[in-house]
């Protein structure tokens, strides 16, 4: 005698081969996504900037707000001799998603792991550096103006606000090479840097105890650039001379000594 199966039974399995498609169907644009993301990623660069790149691993997971890289490798373009540029073992980051809609992102946490930076001048005098920092943060241009008309300055943006509320920060060397005909050749420094920094904002300043190595290599940095990444290299691998803070705050405090006398009434 056969048993027939209710309706519910044969209900119940049409759902659960439903829920079973969903996960398979799930998995499989999630595993798409994540083959997808590496070449997505490297053509971004290559497409903004012009130098070729590629990446061991990156995963990205819009709804937790993680993203991690491995391997990121970028190349000098067409005209430099020298094929190295820069060498990212590991990026992470961890953001909080709300923060995002707002004004004022938050990363909770953010690793930057590099293994190598080459600063290469070709023989034409074109710097990499520059070359990438241009091409990444386009100088604003004002609209050519009518006749007549008045000059309409470019508007300036605001800068980004951010809080990076811990950031590990590693460099292992730093490599300065001139292709340019009877100049020295190329120079390594070797930093093996290391720092933790929290509660990073646009106003932190990362030089107050930079080791000498890093000042040496950014002084080395900054002679092949231009402009206002040369000012920023060495604003920012520079050490901050302390005795012209205690200078300052002396000057200051003499000067609110001399005011307080001046409004002390005359007898």
């Amino acid at each position: 005698m056969r048993l027939k199966h209710s309706k519910s039974t044969r209900g119940g399995g049409a759902l659960i081969q439903i829920v079973m498609f969903l996960v398979c169907a799930f998995a499989m644009v999630a595993l798409g996504w994540m083959l997808m993301l590496p070449g997505l990623f490297t053509s971004v660069i290559e497409d903004r900037t012009g130098f070729p790149a590629r990446v061991d691993s990156f995963y990205a997971n819009p709804f937790t707000g993680e993203v991690r890289m491995r391997g990121l490798v970028i190349v000098n373009p067409a005209g430099f001799a020298e094929s190295e540029f820069l060498d990212v073992q590991q990026f992470s980051a961890k953001a909080d998603l709300f923060s995002l809609m707002s004004s004022k992102p938050v990363l909770a946490m953010t690793t930057v792991d590099v293994a190598r930076i080459t600063v290469v001048t070709n023989a034409r005098g074109a710097n990499n550096l520059d070359m990438i920092y241009r091409r990444f943060v386009p100088a604003a241009v004002a609209a050519p103006a009518k006749a007549g008309a008045k000059p309409v300055a470019a508007a300036k943006s605001s800068p980004l606000q951010f809080l990076v509320k811990n950031l590990d920060v590693r460099l292992e060397e730093v490599v300065v090479k001139d292709e340019r005909p009877g100049k020295v050749a190329a120079k390594v420094h070797p930093l093996a840097f290391q720092r933790n920094y929290r509660n990073v904002t646009p106003a932190t300043k990362f030089n107050a105890d930079l080791p000498p190595s890093v000042a040496d290599a950014g002084k080395n940095v900054g002679e092949l650039l231009t402009g206002d990444l040369k000012k920023f290299v060495a604003s920012a691998t520079q050490p901050i001379d302390r005795q012209t803070y205690a200078y300052g705050d002396k000057k200051e405090k003499t000067a609110g000594i001399t005011r307080k006398l001046e409004e002390q009434p005359k007898p």
